[in-house]
């Protein structure tokens, strides 16, 4: 049970570290070399491309704020949910800077070895974009894309 508590207590500073912009967690947390999937934009390989990963999400937002609306840790895994919000002055998921507020949500499993973040799995992502004048657009990507074309985006207005 303390593996499990422990675990889950670095993965949730190394997200609250990663989403504030500060980067002191990444030589503790990170394997040098990580294996990734489904990151919007790009897959990082290695932790200066994860930490680009967090520094370019962080920078999408104005004004941001996150949360950790979930998390489940194992001996060697961690699923967290997570949102991030803010004022959209930055291109993100193809969508050219709007100024409209933005929440991006999203699953992140970690695959944990030897103390060190090595794999990570980003999965169930979402983008709602709320306008100015208060329209309500959310894009959803497709969960599988077809071998050298982009995924499909469903989306939704309220």
């Amino acid at each position: 049970m303390y593996q499990h508590q422990h675990l889950a207590a670095q993965v949730k500073q190394f997200l609250n570290s990663a989403l504030s912009g500060s980067h002191g967690q990444f030589d503790k947390l990170l394997a040098t070399q990580i294996r990734c999937w489904g990151f919007p934009e790009f897959d990082p390989t290695n932790r200066a491309e994860y930490q680009g990963f967090f520094n370019y999400l962080v920078d999408v937002f104005a004004q941001r704020q996150w949360s950790i609306d979930q998390l489940l840790a194992s001996d060697s895994q961690v699923l967290v949910r997570f949102r991030i919000s803010g004022y959209h002055h930055e291109e993100f998921m193809g969508l050219p800077a709007t100024g409209a507020y933005l929440e991006f949500s999203s699953h992140i499993l970690f695959r944990v070895r030897d103390g060190l973040i090595d794999e990570s799995w980003m999965y169930k992502k979402s983008l709602r974009m709320t306008t100015k004048k208060g329209s309500v657009f959310e894009l959803i990507p497709a969960a599988v894309s077809v071998a050298g074309q982009h995924p499909q985006t469903l989306s939704r207005c309220s």
